[in-house]
């Protein structure tokens, strides 16, 4: 056993476990347990290339039956104490099977460990980079959290005031949620994950960066390759490469797309999510395969808001009203009287974000997709103050992606 592994595993759990009672420290032993028990029979009994598909869509399995809850955005904490993080350490051990043909005691720890099992990424991997010095990881990663923080709490927190829009059908109010729930799951998700990359560095390991600001793109292939980018690896991996071999590049995409769905829920609206994904991607390569960059290009915004609208529904009959695009009916507009102003604010800071990723993405400061531009002194001192002066209970704090 590694000790710098089972150290790390224990100070993670240090710091998940800070602030809650008792009983929460029992549910982060119970996926270190199951992650133990799936490698054990792995090396002794069940060694068939199909493993790993049946770990992946394990939580497919317990949400179909209940166990588990939809991942449309919302709160989607497990029911069950026993499957808390399922979704995580599953993916993670059916990508590391598929693509080492092996396990051991120490990637156990890994895949379950408790930062990572609250909202990821999928552990795809642990560098340890301990030979750098400590200040050295302390200057470099801690920006990474500062920026997170201010994406988590002073951005996507007081958008949650947005949220009674998905009540309403008519075209306007849906595209306007749909709109600013883009924007909240991305700050949301990207600044969990830049908090954990940040902390994870400072203790001396490296992960994968999950988001590589997505929106500094020009067409939904580059997207996706800075979204939630440990699925996507994964993804690739299990379903795209396999799939190529044997099928036509629309039935592929399909294919991994509807995979990625059903990780998500097993409902018929997470099946038309992966359906339009798969065809805006399709569509997306033809035109680029054909020199036309201006497609892709209006095909990107069209497929993050009406993804996300089809994404962030759970009742279908809800969601064919809303994609009937009723122009009637629009009368939430007084209500908005009613949101703080830092909500307001918070929705500017989102829009200006995705702006600067879109409009700077071939500078030098932004190109490399590592959000540097945010981690200059300057910024990081800006973005310091104002989560100062703004910081409060506006909001809901929650992670989109945990806890499942």
């Amino acid at each position: 056993m590694n000790k710098k592994v089972l150290s790390l595993w224990i100070t993670a759990l240090f710091i998940s476990t800070m602030n809650t009672n008792i009983v929460d420290i029992y549910k982060y032993f119970i996926p270190l347990i199951i992650a133990f028990l799936v490698i054990t029979l792995y090396k002794t009994a069940f060694r068939s290339p199909y493993i790993s598909y049946f770990l992946f869509f394990s939580i497919s399995v317990t949400n179909f039956l209940g166990y588990t809850e939809t991942l449309t955005g919302s709160h989607a904490a497990s029911k069950n104490l026993i499957l808390f993080g399922l979704s995580f350490y599953s993916v993670s051990l059916a990508y590391l099977i598929s693509k080492n043909g092996r396990l051991n005691f120490n990637q156990a720890f890994q895949v379950a460990n408790p930062l990572i099992l609250t909202t990821g990424p999928i552990a795809l991997f642990f560098s340890s980079i301990k030979y750098k010095k400590l200040n050295y990881r302390v200057n470099y990663f801690l920006p990474f959290i500062i920026v997170g923080v201010f994406f988590y709490q002073i951005v996507a927190s007081p958008l949650t005031n947005f949220f009674f829009l998905i009540e309403r059908t008519d075209a306007i109010s849906a595209i306007l949620f749909a709109f600013i729930f883009e924007i909240f799951v991305y700050m949301n998700f990207c600044g969990l994950s830049l908090i954990i990359y940040g902390l994870f560095g400072i203790l001396g390991y490296r992960i994968p960066l999950n988001f590589k600001q997505p929106f500094s793109s020009r067409n939904v292939i580059e997207f996706w390759r800075g979204w939630h980018t440990s699925l996507s690896i994964v993804l690739k991996s299990l379903f795209y490469y396999p799939l190529k071999r044997h099928f036509p590049q629309f039935f592929t995409l399909l294919g991994v797309y509807l995979a990625s769905a059903l990780w998500h829920g097993v409902t018929f609206n997470f099946v038309l999510w992966g359906s339009f994904h798969a065809t805006i991607f399709w569509l997306s390569l033809i035109a680029l395969k054909r020199g036309n960059k201006l497609i892709p290009l209006i095909l990107l915004p069209i497929a993050m808001v009406i993804g996300r609208l089809i994404f962030a529904e759970r009742n279908t009959e809800h969601l064919l009203e809303k994609l009937s695009f009723n122009l009637q009916d629009i009368s939430f507009i007084d209500q908005f009287m009613g949101i703080p102003r830092a909500s307001i604010l918070a929705l500017a800071f989102g829009i200006l974000l995705i702006l600067v990723e879109f409009i700077f993405k071939d500078t030098s400061m932004v190109r490399k997709r590592n959000y540097k531009y945010m981690r200059t002194p300057i910024i990081l001192c800006l973005i310091v103050f104002l989560g100062c002066f703004l910081a409060g209970n506006v909001g809901e704090n929650y992670a989109v992606y945990g806890q499942r």
